[in-house]
């Protein structure tokens, strides 16, 4: 468990596969999940609540593991 820790802390070991509004993140990042990918959702805006529903703050972003990326991005851009 503490290895799984010092991974997820250490963003810089993790790709980014997306960057936008925090509302869509969370969608793909439900998607990521729903398709067996760990990922984190990042977020450096001072208040989360509001902006994601005002469009206030800066956009957040999608990390995944290196490994998981082109999987990731695939299930990102697969439109039925």
């Amino acid at each position: 468990m503490e290895e799984l820790a010092m991974t997820t802390n250490n963003h810089e070991a993790w790709t980014e596969v997306f960057s936008g509004a925090a509302f869509e993140a969370e969608v793909k990042r439900a998607l990521l999940e729903a398709n067996g990918i760990r990922s984190i959702v990042e977020d450096h805006t001072m208040s989360a609540i509001t902006s994601t529903y005002l469009g206030l703050g800066g956009d957040v972003r999608i990390l995944v593991s290196p490994a998981d990326a082109e999987a990731a991005m695939r299930v990102m851009e697969h439109k039925d």
